[in-house]
């Protein structure tokens, strides 16, 4: 049997590691480290929102760690269960509008704010070329507003002090009208994604 110390975690595969957490649940820690970039941009280029990307990334893994004793391989893996519980959650959010947060409550998991340096992180992992080959179809939708930080931010890649520096206004306000308008514009656009693992 290996040794179950946390340096040699790294080797084991995802299912040993889920079943190994049932009694080590610092095992657990590896598989977030593993594949939580990968649950970040699913959500990310589904949601079009940084916050939302990273609540729905923090919700998953709660629910996983909270439900991981009634995991069972049914062939897909642990990449695989991750991803049926991912795809979960983003339902609940397109049909609440709201994430979830049950499984951190319970927990007892802290709000986590996300800051400017990882909201503009997260933004990295969404696929603008792809969302503007169809943006302009959705871009009548948005407010005048929404649609100058859109263009300032998305297309002309300016950073945000640079956007509310044309738009005359604060930091916090044009992350807000982007943020609103790209969450108006995930819920109009259907846009062919990539296949999740598991699917």
């Amino acid at each position: 049997m290996r040794d179950p110390s946390r340096g040699v975690y790294e080797d084991w595969g995802d299912v040993e590691l889920i079943v190994l957490s049932w009694d080590e649940p610092d095992a657990f820690g590896v598989l977030f480290e593993r594949h939580a970039e990968e649950l970040l941009r699913y959500f990310a280029r589904r949601t079009l929102d940084p916050e939302v990307a990273a609540e729905l990334t923090a919700e998953t893994f709660a629910q996983a760690f909270a439900s991981r004793r009634r995991f069972r391989d049914r062939g897909l893996g642990g990449v695989g269960w991750l991803f049926g519980i991912a795809r979960h959650q983003l339902a609940r959010f397109f049909r609440t509008g709201a994430v979830d947060a049950r499984a951190r409550r319970r927990l007892g998991m802290p709000e986590r704010e996300v800051s400017a340096e990882d909201y503009e992180r997260i933004e990295e992992l969404i696929d603008f070329a792809q969302v503007g080959r169809a943006i302009g179809q959705a871009f009548t939708l948005l407010s005048e507003e929404q649609r100058e930080a859109l263009t300032l931010r998305v297309i002309d890649g300016r950073s945000y002090r640079e956007v509310a520096e044309a738009l005359r206004c604060t930091e916090e306000t044009a992350r807000a009208r982007v943020s609103r308008g790209l969450k108006r514009l995930a819920r109009s656009l259907d846009m062919p994604l990539e296949a999740e693992p598991g699917r």
